[in-house]
């Protein structure tokens, strides 16, 4: 099963990218990579956000 997440769906105003994974790891990997190539993010603040928000995070993820 395909898991899929949307930027703006998950926060952004703006960005309309949507990422995709087989599980939710490689999900998260996905988004994470577009995090830091497009909106900045470097490893240490991605982490950040991430324990802050995951489980919000996480109830964005559709299955595609």
């Amino acid at each position: 099963m395909t898991l899929s997440i949307n930027c703006k769906d998950a926060g952004d105003p703006v960005c309309t990218h949507t990422m995709y994974g087989d599980t939710e790891d490689e999900l998260i990997a996905n988004a994470k990579k577009h995090g830091i190539e497009v909106h900045g993010y470097t490893e240490e603040t991605w982490n950040e956000e991430m324990s802050k928000n995951m489980d919000n995070i996480k109830k964005f993820i559709k299955s595609a």
